[in-house]
């Protein structure tokens, strides 16, 4: 039995879901794949394969916010995926904070003479191995937030949708 974690990244979008990797025995983050989100079952069949064959200890969520640190509409939405996966995997769930990890990654990838189809198709992937990084790079103690987060979030989202 090995004694280091995976985690998989997951930069999220309503479009696409960039995903990465890394190990902690080496601490290499690698881009694992970009996932199309247009068909939700679809998706998640291809998540589930990932998750079978890299078997994370961990999954990794970039949570975006404005500049002045307010909630966007994506932060809603990661943190309902996140409920998502949270029904589905066993797997604890981290969120990281980002702010403009897409454009970083697609900035630095214009300046490394990529084309636009090029960096259309990798430039998710790329969002999270900086989401990933980050992460590894932070202390523990502002790492977590407890699954009974993502189900209190859960909970509060599909009360406000019976109320509604």
């Amino acid at each position: 039995m090995s004694t280091y974690e995976k985690y998989i990244a997951i930069d999220y979008g309503v479009k696409r879901v960039g995903l990465a990797v890394c190990n902690t025995q080496t601490g290499f983050v690698f881009p694992l794949c970009t996932l199309d989100r247009s068909v939700k079952k679809t998706f998640f069949e291809k998540f589930s394969a990932l998750v079978d064959e890299q078997k994370p200890s961990a999954f990794i969520l970039g949570l975006p916010f404005h500049e002045d640190g307010s909630p966007c509409i994506t932060t809603s939405q990661v943190k309902n995926f996140a409920a998502s996966l949270a029904r589905r995997y066993p797997q604890p769930i981290f969120f990281m904070e980002e702010l403009l990890s897409s454009f970083d990654a697609e900035c630095d990838m214009r300046s490394q003479g990529l084309n636009a189809k090029k960096i259309k198709q990798a430039v998710d992937q790329e969002a999270a191995v900086r989401i990933l990084e980050s992460f590894l790079a932070s202390p523990k103690k502002i790492r977590f937030i407890p699954r009974e987060t993502t189900q209190k979030h859960t909970e509060e989202t599909e009360n406000q949708r019976t109320a509604q």
